[in-house]
């Protein structure tokens, strides 16, 4: 995330953070109802040799969400509900895309889904809940 209202609030995330030289460096494109992500995880990432770590595809598309939502709440959307489909297993160093859209809200709760796609094909989906983090 390269906006300035970014900046300093994901500056050091896991998933999105510039300053975070460990991180996995996403950047979304914002779309009209949502963002996308283009990326290659590295074989450091991998769990067992050649499929990237679950909790690593959770972390994309987690992250995915809450980007998508950022626009729509104008604050820090945190997670309250998490729902990861599996479809395959992710290769590292694959070109990637992580699609994700806003769904509705349901009194204070947000609601999103996303997808991660190799060459095409959906590897895992997932679904969120979210609400505005206090600080």
């Amino acid at each position: 995330m390269k906006d300035d209202n970014n900046a300093v609030f994901h500056s050091t995330c896991f998933a999105c953070g510039a300053g975070n030289k460990h991180g996995l460096h996403l950047e979304f494109k914002d779309g009209p109802n949502g963002c996308s992500c283009d990326v290659s995880i590295p074989s450091h990432f991998q769990s067992y040799e050649g499929i990237v770590h679950g909790g690593i595809v959770a972390t994309m598309l987690d992250a995915a969400m809450v980007h998508s939502l950022r626009g729509q709440c104008g604050d820090a959307p945190m997670t309250c509900r998490l729902e990861v489909k599996y479809l395959r297993a992710v290769p590292p160093g694959e070109n990637i895309t992580v699609n994700a859209r806003r769904r509705g809200k349901r009194g204070k709760i947000m609601l999103a889904d996303a997808e991660l796609l190799c060459s095409g094909i959906c590897y895992a989906r997932a679904r969120g809940a979210f609400t505005i983090a206090e600080r």
